[in-house]
Parts: C-alpha cells; sequence; structure tokens
C-alpha cells in the first residue's frame, strides 16, 4: 500500500509540477507585423519534369517576447507547384509556430513542375496571419517547355537534321552531336556541366535584335549567370559551315570553337568563357565577325592558331578577374602554331581590358599575316607587335562602362576620347551598329555606336 500510494503522490506532484510550468508553453499572438528577408522570393526557371533548388525564407520575430504565428500556408495551398517547409515541417499550412523573441524561423521553398504546356510565369503568396492582419511573401517563378537531349550523357550522341524553335527550350547533356541544324528566333539552348554541341555539317542561327539565340548554363540561380566555365563548348569542326546572327554565347568553357570550319557571325555577343570566347584554329579556318563583342575569358577573348580572319565593327574586351584569375586575359592572341596565319584583318574594331598590351603575337616563323586599321587598342609595350601602324589608337582608354562579368556593358561614356574616330569606309561595311543604330555619320570604333552616361551608384 505504501508503495501505491507513493506512486500515485508521485504521479500528483508531476502533474502539479506541469502546471507550475504551463506559462513557459503560453505565447501571445504577434501584436505587431513580422519582417521577412525578402517580400518576394524569385526562383528558377525550372523545366518540363524538373525542380529548382531550394531558396531560404528568413522569418524575423523584432518583439521582446516569444511569439505565436496562428497560421502560415500556400495561397493555392495542396495545388500550388510551390512546396514550404516551416521551421523543419513540410506541408502546405501550418498553425500555431513559435518564433522566440528577437528572434528568427527558416521557410525553405521550392518549386517542381511536370508537363509544361506553354512557357508562362507561375507565381503563389506564403500568407501569414497575426493580430495586425494577414501579410504575405510572393513566390515567383518561371516555367519552361523543354526537350532533353543526351540525358545519359554519352559522347557520341546523334540529333542529325534538326529544327529547333522557340516553342520548347533544349537542354543539352553530354556530346551532342549534329549534321544540320536551323535554330530559329528566341530559342534558348541550355547545357549542363561539360557539355556540348558538335556540328559536322551546317549551323544556322538566326535571331533577331528583340529575340536573340541563347546559349547558357542550365543552372539558372542568379550568381551562375556569370560564371565562366559552367559548361563545355560549341565545336565547328569537319569543314563545318555556320552562319550565326544575334546570339549570345556565355558562361562556357570555351564559347566557340572554329576548327577547319567556315563561320560569319555577326550581332552577337560571346561572354565569360573561362578558356578563350571565340577560338578559331586549322588551316582551312575562316572567320568573318560584324558587330561581335567578346568579354572576359582567362586567356583569350579571341584566339585564333592559323587560319583566315576578318573583323570589323566587334570590341574585344577582356577584364576577367574571377576563378584562377591567372590567366593572360588577352583580347587577342595571334598565332601560326601548327598552320599558316593567312589573313587577319581588324578594321574600326576595340582591343582593350586588364593585360598591358591586349594583342599577343605568336609567330612560331612562316606565314603570319595581320592588318590593323582604325583601332583602338591597349598597347603598354608597342616594340612587342611589330606591324600596328598609326592608323590605331594605342593610347587611350575606350571607356566601357561596366565590362565586369555582372554587367558585360562595354558601350563607350560620353567622355570617351575616341568617339566618331573610325573610319567611315569601314563603317559603310557595317553601317548599323548591335542595337540597329546607324554609324555612317562620324563612326566609333567598335560594336556600339552611342555613347552612355555613367552608372549611377
Amino acid at each position: 500500500m505504501k508503495i501505491r500510494n507513493l506512486i500515485v503522490f508521485g504521479l500528483i506532484a508531476l502533474l502539479i509540477g506541469i502546471s507550475s510550468c504551463r506559462d513557459d508553453f503560453d505565447y501571445d499572438i504577434a501584436s505587431k507585423e513580422l519582417s521577412f528577408s525578402s517580400d518576394t522570393l524569385h526562383l528558377d526557371t525550372i523545366f518540363s519534369n524538373t525542380g529548382s533548388q531550394t531558396y531560404k525564407l528568413v522569418v524575423h520575430n523584432r518583439e521582446n517576447k516569444d511569439i505565436q504565428i496562428p497560421r502560415i500556408y500556400l495561397n493555392k495551398g495542396e495545388s500550388s507547384l510551390f512546396k514550404i517547409n516551416v521551421d523543419g515541417l513540410s506541408g502546405a499550412a501550418f498553425e500555431n509556430i513559435v518564433v522566440h523573441k528577437k528572434d528568427s524561423i527558416f521557410i525553405f521553398v521550392e518549386i517542381a513542375a511536370g508537363e509544361i504546356p506553354v512557357n508562362t510565369a507561375y507565381e503563389d503568396e506564403i500568407y501569414f496571419e497575426t493580430q495586425v492582419g494577414v501579410q504575405q511573401v510572393k513566390l515567383l517563378s518561371y516555367l519552361e517547355r523543354a526537350l532533353f537531349y543526351n540525358t545519359e550523357q554519352s559522347d557520341d550522341f546523334p540529333i542529325g537534321n534538326d529544327n529547333w524553335d522557340n516553342q520548347y527550350s533544349r537542354v543539352i547533356f553530354g556530346k551532342v552531336n549534329a549534321e544540320h541544324l536551323n535554330i530559329s528566333a528566341g530559342t534558348k539552348i541550355y547545357f549542363h556541366s561539360n557539355a556540348e554541341l558538335i556540328v559536322n555539317g551546317n549551323l544556322n542561327v538566326s535571331g533577331t535584335m528583340n529575340q536573340k539565340v541563347i546559349f547558357r548554363t542550365d543552372r539558372m540561380d542568379e550568381r551562375s549567370d556569370s560564371l565562366p566555365n559552367t559548361w563545355g563548348k560549341i565545336h565547328l569542326k569537319n569543314n563545318a559551315a555556320a552562319s550565326i546572327d544575334h546570339a549570345i554565347i556565355k558562361g562556357a568553357n570555351i564559347g566557340l570553337e572554329v576548327e577547319n570550319s567556315n563561320l560569319d557571325i555577326s550581332n552577337t555577343l560571346i561572354l565569360n568563357n573561362e578558356f578563350v570566347g571565340l577560338y578559331g584554329h586549322g588551316n582551312s579556318t575562316v572567320i568573318n565577325g560584324k558587330n561581335l563583342v567578346i568579354n572576359n575569358s582567362n586567356t583569350a577573348s579571341l584566339g585564333v592558331e592559323g587560319g583566315s580572319y576578318e573583323f570589323i565593327h566587334s570590341t574585344f574586351a577582356n577584364y576577367h578577374n574571377i576563378g584562377q584569375g591567372s590567366g593572360s586575359n588577352y583580347s587577342l592572341v595571334l598565332s601560326n602554331d601548327g598552320a599558316p596565319l593567312i589573313k587577319a584583318d581588324f578594321f574600326n574594331c576595340i582591343l582593350y581590358g586588364r593585360a598591358m598590351n591586349a594583342i599577343h603575337f605568336d609567330n612560331q616563323g612562316g606565314t603570319f599575316n595581320h592588318n590593323f586599321k582604325n583601332n583602338v587598342i591597349r598597347i603598354d609595350a608597342p616594340g612587342e607587335l611589330p606591324g600596328i601602324d598609326t592608323s590605331n589608337i594605342t593610347d587611350q582608354d575606350p571607356m566601357f562602362r561596366n565590362p565586369g562579368f555582372g554587367k558585360n556593358d562595354v558601350r563607350l561614356l560620353v567622355d570617351s576620347p575616341v568617339l566618331g574616330t573610325g573610319e567611315p569606309i569601314y563603317a559603310n561595311m557595317v553601317p548599323f551598329d548591335l542595337l540597329g543604330q546607324s554609324r555612317t555619320n562620324s563612326p566609333t570604333p567598335g560594336a556600339y555606336q552611342l555613347a552612355v552616361e555613367p552608372e549611377v551608384d
């Protein structure tokens, strides 16, 4: 009996103890507005049948007491494509979430989609109910219809002859080999890590000023959009022929490699590529470029080893300073290593960047032809570059607006000393600049005619 009484008394004491501590678990409903790390959360663009990475929203309790949020929920409920995790719990609606005084909780957000009938923006809201009313944080993403190539990531995935239009994005894994490929305006081509598009026949890229064709990484976070070396390259080989107009190629190891092939390229930006932006090599390589911008590569923006080249009103900048950052950072490397340099003509161009000499000559003996006329070139050591005449400006900074990785804005400032210094003969060969502005009157070297004001801090 005594043992039984002890047990009963112990249970009573435990209940009394729990009751006496009850106040420790009573929380006031939030009486002031919550604050958030962001009032709008922008998530990845996602493709058909894929999901995003995880994003974080921080909810702050600025009150000097522990509070309770009666309800947190997705506006679209269980049907939402967004999925949230609130303080370690997954679901679409949550009740009585505690936030300690001067503390915060995390909400993790993802989005996943099945089949996407049409490219569209998708949004929802996270609602927070408190005594002062309902607050919301908007969730935004963009859904893209996509077709996937070589998801097994083989080294030889043939697609033969094909036409790609902007009804679908194209996502490339491994090495995809095309014989004849036509890509129409507004099409987006995404590359997985180390992926390559290899063209053995004909490539026609037909973008427009308002609907460019974009080649870039399939990583959709904002930071990756300006990083180099996120995918492999586009490779023209085996006597391929390509015409590229109004495109953007960015973030590769080599943006575009032309091996014993022909390329006509115009109104195109090649940006933030790790080794080299445009690389031409081989006896029979021929490249003609107009209104071309190449910026930011560790070794060179444009690198050539043999072949024939002509560039008019193009900008070759190089301010590469991330990653290993140990490269030469040339705007141009001319070489006849392995093949004769038959022709290398540059007219009304800008070649400028971090390197003391924007150009490097690698003359191994033999044919090494070049012709520079009416360009703006950074040359701090002129003795290393024989044959560049006085028609070129070699002692003036063209004053780019913001050539860094994030902006790649190589338009010239209104105070630039090289405005209007181009040769009209060459300007008449390319009468409109990259933005469609006429340049036949007082032409400015490079891809852009009109000057701009500096950025406002």
